[in-house]
């Protein structure tokens, strides 16, 4: 028992990485205002940051922003079907991309009327729209029954 003094190594308030500040990190200007730490020069060039974010921020949200998840079938030229829970899940399986998948599934869903070839429309409606392969229709979209085995 030689008392010795033991002190554990310093704790680093940084992810040594990274270099991000860790999780509890309070910061040294938290609850000042900007004459407790700025110099007027740099108030002024930071104000100027401030109006261009309000004048430059995005007034909209993107179109495909926070929706939710929409069940979608997949429909073979056989006749076999398959349901996805979600887009997502039905373009990994075909190996293609979730946009085109909800595309297809729009141009299915709306039925269009077909042109012929002078440009005039005629009296068939197109519900045969494919992506790499597969038809693909909404789950609540009531078209897909139709092209099923059971129904050919």
């Amino acid at each position: 028992m030689y008392y010795e003094l033991q002190l554990n190594p310093a704790r680093p308030n940084r992810n040594l990485r990274t270099g991000q500040y860790l999780k509890g990190h309070t910061p040294a200007n938290k609850g000042k205002s900007w004459d407790d730490y700025m110099t007027k020069r740099a108030q002024r060039k930071c104000a100027k940051g401030w109006k261009n974010l309000d004048k430059y921020r995005p007034k909209t949200r993107p179109d495909n922003a926070g929706r939710c998840r929409k069940k979608c079938v997949a429909v073979t030229d056989d006749g076999k079907f398959r349901i996805f829970d979600y887009m997502g899940a039905a373009a990994q399986w075909v190996g293609g991309s979730r946009e085109n998948v909800r595309r297809c599934c729009k141009s299915n869903q709306s039925m269009k009327q077909l042109h012929n070839p002078k440009g005039k429309l005629t009296n068939k409606i197109n519900t045969d729209h494919k992506y790499l392969g597969h038809r693909f229709y909404y789950f609540d979209d009531p078209t897909w029954w139709t092209k099923t085995k059971t129904n050919l």
